[in-house]
């Protein structure tokens, strides 16, 4: 063989050797980390944020994937626990290799992982959350949901607007600074002043002061930003004791839970959302995840959890597709922070100044079949 041949035969495998390895990258699946309550009391928000991501990667894999990869989401249980969500963060990026973080359940666990994915670099994508810790911009944290502030904003002006001025607030006692003053702002800026500050223990459902502080009260009506277990127990026991003052409540709950649980006194409860209604069919991205659920999880209810884990998931969707076939951490962060985009009548929008990427709040009213009406 002459050295021209030798040549031309390294150069051709080296080629080979190059195309072999473009091929076997290209093969191999994208993987995204979730850390959620898959036991515990917020199993629940964890499942359903996991089966509507599911549905929709599951929809995506079906058609080809992304560039011709698989997507896959690991999903770990961290119970609701936020040491545990921490340690579920570091061990999805370091031993699974994961591109990018996703889904994560409740202010204590998703704030754990946000610190964990900035200071790892990786992007983490649509928290279960509108904690405001989360709404400061970070250059790897992109919210889906509008934030707590954003719902309280438009609750409060919808009711100024149809007349109310006695408007009281349940909050939980250990966010009595980040939650209190907020809402204080708000009435403010209508001349107004809270009827009455109630405070509530998260993990207690001994609700006798406050019932009693909010029958003397009497608001028209009282604005809530809790939990189920205290909040439950409040409606219980205010209707109770004679107390009709209707309850709007922040998308913070398990709003379909409390309905479940209260029965009939859950008629007249109003329930901000973050998502549309998981009924409706006026709108594509919901028809687009009826469809898609159905078909991952017939036995399931639509729910308002598992449209916005859809929604969340078809946000990183769009961002993986746009970041190209072989993405990095950092690429697809960029990729993010440009992305503008209408998933079906429900637009996803990011600069490099906000990483909020919806401001959707609906506000919907239980009517005497315990269903949802906007």
């Amino acid at each position: 063989m002459t050295k021209k041949s030798i040549a031309l035969a390294v150069l051709f495998t080296g080629i080979a050797a190059l195309f072999a390895a473009a091929a076997g990258a290209q093969s191999q699946p994208i993987l995204i980390g979730q850390s959620a309550a898959l036991t515990g009391s917020q199993a629940g928000f964890g499942k359903e944020m996991r089966d509507g991501g599911l549905a929709y990667f599951q929809e995506l894999n079906r058609q080809g994937g992304i560039h011709g990869r698989r997507v896959e989401l690991i999903t770990l249980d961290d119970g609701g626990v936020e040491a545990k969500a921490k340690e579920n963060a570091v061990r999805l990026i370091a031993e699974h290799k994961v591109l990018a973080l996703f889904g994560f359940i409740s202010r204590p666990s998703s704030l754990a992982g946000a610190k964990v994915a900035s200071e790892s670099r990786i992007p983490f994508v649509g928290p279960f959350s509108g904690t405001p810790a989360l709404y400061k911009y970070d250059p790897y944290v992109f919210t889906v949901r509008a934030s707590y502030d954003d719902e309280l904003y438009n609750m409060v002006n919808q009711l100024v607007m149809t007349g109310h001025k006695r408007i009281g607030f349940a909050y939980l006692s250990d966010a009595r600074a980040v939650n209190v003053p907020l809402v204080e702002k708000l009435l403010a800026a209508h001349g107004l002043k809270p009827a009455v500050l109630i405070g509530l223990d998260r993990t207690s459902a001994d609700v006798k002061e406050q019932v009693k502080t909010l029958v003397e009260a009497n608001p028209e009506v009282l604005l809530a930003l809790a939990n189920n277990l205290p909040l439950t127990a409040l409606t219980r026991e205010a209707r109770k004791a004679g107390n009709a003052t209707p309850f709007w409540i922040v998308s913070f709950v398990d709003s379909s839970l409390m309905v479940k649980e209260l029965g009939p006194l859950a008629q007249g409860q109003v329930f901000a959302q973050v998502v549309p209604l998981p009924t409706r069919r006026n709108m594509r991205i919901v028809k687009e995840y009826q469809r898609d659920y159905r078909a991952q999880f017939p036995n399931s209810l639509l729910s308002f959890t598992s449209l916005e884990g859809y929604i969340a998931a078809r946000t990183l969707g769009e961002g993986l597709r746009r970041a190209g076939p072989q993405p990095t951490r950092e690429r697809l962060a960029r990729t993010m922070e440009s992305l503008r985009v209408d998933l079906g009548d429900f637009w996803i929008d990011y600069t490099n100044e906000s990483h909020n990427g919806s401001r959707f709040v609906d506000l919907t009213i239980v009517n005497k079949d315990g269903q949802f009406l906007n």
